[in-house]
């Protein structure tokens, strides 16, 4: 594996895109569990987060999290998705 860049150090892009955000939240304490992210956070059922395991929220999902966060001023988190929205892969879009 080759060295990170900047941006990659930054934002861990080697993580699953659902790991890495549900991983922001718990280091700063706005969640203890992932049924607790997906229902408060994500606006989903509380298994959401598990049945996408591997391919992280939807793209609308991670909209309605943007969105959410902007609005309580939550600006470093909203960085993040933004970013990772912006940058998401094309089956994760789905």
């Amino acid at each position: 594996m080759g060295t990170l860049s900047a941006t990659d150090r930054l934002i861990n892009t080697s993580m699953s895109p659902g790991r890495e955000i549900y991983r922001q939240f718990e280091a700063r304490g706005l969640t203890h569990s992932r049924r607790h992210f997906s229902r408060e956070w994500l606006g989903a059922a509380e298994n959401y987060t598990v049945l996408r395991a591997d391919r992280g929220p939807s793209a609308d999902v991670l909209i309605g999290l943007f969105q959410k966060v902007w609005r309580e001023g939550r600006l470093g988190l909203a960085v993040r998705l933004a970013w990772m929205i912006l940058w998401m892969s094309p089956e994760a879009r789905r």
